[in-house]
């Protein structure tokens, strides 16, 4: 029987700076490294993407306020949250790590990960799937492994693009957990010969083929340093700036397009309507990662939602009224040394 990793080995991936660990992000004004943002930004400009290049030219560089019931002040650092941004769309930015964490929670007690690759012809690809049947072939690649392997769930990623160079290559990343396997990730060459063919028939029945093969690759992972790997790999920045920039002006338009469109989606018992469920039931030892209050928009001190206020340059901040929690967020003195005690009476 496959056995539960206790919390205190597994690994931590924070999704943010802690409590008074305070580092600026990469890349951002004041930093000895600076990002050249002018690239894309000026082929949006030139497209008519008025609003997405003004989102990437002020990207980390405003602040939301917000404010308590009591009037204790916050400022959380505002960023565009789009994948050709030079800043969120980097490597271990704040969105990837984001993406990688809350992936994370769906995985992190499972002992092995399995891990399907499911690819198509590229006259598919080139087709500029709609975002309904980009949802249908998540579902179709779903249902492939789900036949085979009698696996209880699994999230499955879009990737729109290739290596560099490729243009348009949609593939589908299956991750899923591996119940019994004592630590080995193996599944038979006949099992996989049979999730080709069934990929196959859904392709030709969905998409008008006639393929009499399909291009399946699998892997596993059963470390914690080859799992968080993978977890990073799958859900790293696709459509990057220099991506974008490699690519044609109509491919370009249709990945924007796209926007709005869920990369990731959940089957079975880790969706997300019972994912808690299924978690509470099989796995009650776990501990996932409690979010603290503040990043949650509730104020730590009266332990109320905070509201919006307004959206300000970083150098407007009332620097004298506030302390730095971390690299994206400033708290109210009061806040602060409210904390602090709180921190100490813990000790």
């Amino acid at each position: 029987m496959e056995t539960t990793p206790t919390p205190s080995v597994l690994p931590v991936l924070p999704l943010c700076s802690t409590h008074y660990q305070v580092s600026e992000p990469q890349g951002i004004p004041g930093t000895s490294e600076k990002l050249d943002k002018n690239r894309f930004e000026d082929w949006l400009f030139s497209a008519g993407y008025t609003e997405d290049a003004e989102k990437l030219a002020s990207c980390s560089l405003r602040v939301e306020h917000w404010t308590c019931d009591k009037g204790h002040d916050f400022y959380f650092r505002k960023y565009c949250g789009r994948e050709y941004c030079p800043i969120c769309g980097a490597k271990d930015s704040y969105y990837h790590n984001r993406r990688v964490m809350r992936a994370g929670e769906h995985f992190i007690w499972a002992v092995t990960w399995g891990n399907l690759t499911f690819t198509m012809p590229k006259e598919v690809s080139e087709r500029r799937l709609e975002k309904r049947q980009l949802r249908k072939l998540q579902d179709l690649a779903w249902q492939a492994t789900q036949r085979i392997l009698k696996i209880e769930g699994a999230g499955v990623t879009v990737h729109l693009l290739g290596r560099e160079g490729q243009g348009l290559h949609v593939h589908f990343e299956v991750l899923f957990h591996m119940i019994g396997c004592f630590n080995k990730g193996l599944i038979s060459k006949p099992k996989l010969k049979a999730i080709k063919k069934v990929w196959a028939v859904l392709l030709n029945r969905e998409m008008g083929l006639d393929l009499k093969k399909t291009d399946v690759k699998y892997s596993f992972a059963a470390t914690h340093p080859k799992k968080w790997h993978k977890l990073s790999y799958i859900h790293r920045p696709i459509c990057t700036e220099d991506a974008m920039l490699a690519l044609d002006d109509e491919d370009k338009k249709y990945i924007l397009s796209l926007k709005g469109y869920h990369r990731t989606r959940w089957f079975g018992a880790l969706a997300n309507s019972n994912l808690h469920e299924f978690l509470r039931k099989h796995w009650a030892p776990m501990k996932l990662r409690e979010t603290p209050l503040i990043e949650k928009r509730v104020c730590p001190m009266c332990k109320t939602k905070l509201h919006y206020q307004d959206t300000m340059f970083i150098d407007e901040i009332p620097k004298s009224q506030v302390v730095q929690y971390n690299s994206d967020i400033w708290m109210d003195r009061a806040v602060d040394a409210f904390l602090r005690q709180e921190k100490q009476g813990e000790t």
